[in-house]
């Protein structure tokens, strides 16, 4: 190709030259004014496939003009095999996708108690996600543990390394021990490890991990089974394990190219820390743990809503978003971590564009001023002019205010209420009680082997005849009233239902607006979520009644009367059931399927995660459904027979 500036004057050439050094756009990227310190940006996600990774990491390479950006890849391409079990027992999914370091390096040690296909399709996945960090010129983090339990042929042969029992014995049919990280001989092999993960991955300047819980543990810590452990460790400080641990973390991240921070988290019991936390080497720190009052200001999370309506996708509460960005102004914030999947169990994340909305509301607090935060009320205001229009504004801030004060405003109450009846608090309860697949009947155990089976393997409880007859028992604990909800779509639930309702209306109201498109998503996923908990309230007031009238178990009659309350109020939950179950069913036909969490074959399907046909299910159970539609009049006693 000809050079074209051959063809222009002396005096034209000197034109070009004063445009290129006034106007940088013409001769390079601008790079964007940040009004705000630079902070440390950390992507949480789950992603297994490197073509939606690099999109993801398109998207974070954004805040580089603002701090470091740092992606977590401390993520499993299959579920660990020691935690597929081909009988029942709910803990082990627990931490089935929760990265060790052996998943990807094993020490030799090691190797022949792990599938050599398994480490090495983890090590393909790893080793493509830095590749593409290099290109991005982006850093690392690495999430998982170093105690998560081992297989017992790798115990069999290294009887002395045996550590904790690390299972919780209400959820687990079978004990699962940690190895013992006193043991020099324990400690030698994971600097190993740690030597050839930060050898292959040099972008790694985070270590997160997870002590106690999901499966990990270290000895004579407050464990799910009680602290235990070998007796040769027993009289060990918990400070001064933890610090040889990780000064041998640290030896093995230096002997790959570099050191390494470490961020410890997990279920650490307060009198753990306080042992702990002043023998922590300045390399190491605590992150979150489950003692809520111990806040750490330099840290502020954002993320979507995925976590509360799991496993439906797609709802950005901007009004939280919002709040937690303005404190991005604040210099004691130091680190911003973006959580954008099923943070606890790793088995779903967000869509691309969510992900992308989500960094368009940081970048846009990013360019505020220094020290100072912005009024969340107007903001939304001044965001959904530019969303939506003048015509459309109102409606647009009535409906994110109607998802931050009505549809969430349990969810940021309280954080443990996994009892509660209206929206439990455990993230995996609607996937882990099949509640929106499983058929509400009567009498469930009038279903056939091959009727239950589709849903059956996967309700989380220990006893399979508890799965079968108990609606409101998931995880070993149940469901009751202790938030005071007394009767059936009561104010509390239509609070949280009907304003999902309410909001998803005002944005399909806005569909002509600039950023139609996405108020239809988001319409669709609240609609969605309202769906679930609709569910959530059926099924907990349906086994309220099976749990008033224990001659349900008495040889069928038949009742004539279908006047009594009992019998009104089931057949009202029932039918209201059944339509539910259909309308998801039509709206996961037009759509939704993508906005709703599912495995992608039935190999993946588990307690936590629904099969990959939802709507054939939801056939289904609409078809049993109708199938026991009278099973009442054959088995719930009317108020004049009881006794008698």
């Amino acid at each position: 190709m000809k050079n074209v500036f051959l063809k222009f004057k002396p005096h034209r050439l000197a034109v070009v030259a004063f445009l290129i050094v006034a106007c940088p756009a013409l001769g390079q990227p601008v790079k964007p004014e940040s009004k705000i310190p630079g902070k440390t940006f950390i992507f949480h996600n789950a992603i297994r496939d490197l073509k939606e990774f690099r999109a993801y990491a398109d998207i974070a390479a954004r805040l580089k003009p603002y701090g470091k950006v740092e992606i977590d890849i401390g993520v499993l391409a299959e579920k660990s095999p020691m935690h597929k079990l081909n009988f029942r027992s709910g803990w082990h999914e627990y931490g089935a996708y929760m990265a060790t370091m052996w998943a990807f390096f094993p020490h030799p040690k090691l190797v022949p108690h792990l599938p050599a296909d398994w480490v090495i399709a983890n090590r393909k996945l790893l080793l493509g996600k830095v590749a593409i960090l290099k290109e991005l010129e982006l850093g690392a983090v690495f999430s998982g543990n170093e105690t998560q339990f081992l297989p017992e042929s790798f115990f069999r042969q290294y009887p002395t390394l045996r550590g904790p029992r690390v299972d919780s014995p209400s959820r687990s049919t079978r004990a699962e021990f940690a190895w013992c990280v006193d043991q020099p001989e324990t400690l030698e092999m994971i600097e190993w490890m740690m030597t050839e993960l930060k050898r292959n991955a040099p972008q790694i300047k985070e270590i997160d991990s997870w002590y106690n819980d999901s499966g990990s543990g270290v000895c004579w810590s407050s464990l799910y089974v009680g602290r235990n452990g070998p007796d040769n460790c027993r009289n060990v400080d918990a400070g001064v394990r933890i610090r040889k641990l990780y000064e041998a973390m640290d030896r093995g991240a230096r002997k790959g190219g570099g050191s390494v921070q470490i961020r410890m988290a997990g279920n650490i019991a307060p009198k753990d820390r306080t042992t702990i936390e002043p023998l922590l080497p300045p390399f190491a720190k605590f992150g979150e743990t489950f003692d809520r009052s111990m806040v750490n200001k330099s840290v502020v999370v954002l993320s979507t809503r995925l976590t509360d309506a799991y496993p439906i996708k797609g709802i950005i509460d901007v009004q939280t978003v919002l709040s937690r960005v303005s404190q991005l102004a604040d210099p004691e914030v130091q680190v911003v971590e973006i959580n954008t999947c099923q943070t606890w169990y790793q088995r779903t994340d967000e869509p691309i564009p969510t992900v992308r909305r989500l960094v368009d509301l940081m970048e846009d607090a990013l360019r505020q001023p220094a020290g100072v935060q912005s009024d969340t009320t107007a903001k939304l205001r001044e965001l959904a002019l530019r969303w939506s229009g003048e015509k459309n504004a109102d409606r647009v801030v009535a409906a994110f205010s109607l998802i931050k004060q009505q549809c969430f405003a349990p969810f940021d109450e309280r954080y443990w209420f996994m009892d509660d009846v209206v929206v439990p608090g455990m993230e995996v309860y609607t996937a882990g009680s099949r509640i929106v697949t499983r058929p509400l009947l009567i009498k469930p155990e009038l279903l056939t082997p091959a009727e239950e089976a589709y849903f059956l393997p996967y309700v989380y409880t220990v006893l399979e005849d508890v799965a079968r007859l108990d609606y409101n028992r998931m995880n070993q604990r149940r469901r009751d009233r202790k938030t005071g909800i007394t009767e059936y779509r009561s104010p509390g639930y239509r609070n949280v239902h009907d304003s999902a309702l309410e909001a998803a209306n005002l944005f399909e109201q806005s569909a002509d607006a600039p950023e139609g498109e996405w108020f239809c998503q988001l319409a669709l996923s609240l609609r969605l979520w309202a769906s679930t908990v609709r569910s959530l309230e059926n099924f907990y007031f349906g086994q309220e009644i099976r749990d008033r009238n224990p001659q349900l178990t008495a040889p069928p009659r038949w009742y004539q009367s279908a006047r009594t309350h009992a019998m009104i109020l089931w057949n009202e939950i029932q039918r209201n059931e059944m339509d539910n179950a259909n309308e998801l069913r039509a709206m996961l036909e037009k759509g939704g399927l993508d906005l709703f969490a599912h495995a992608a074959d039935p190999q993946h399907e588990d307690y936590f995660l629904y099969g990959p046909d939802i709507i054939g299910e939801l056939q289904k159970k609409a078809d049993l459904m109708r199938t026991h539609w009278l099973d009442a009049q054959w088995y719930l006693p009317t108020e004049e027979t009881i006794g008698k």
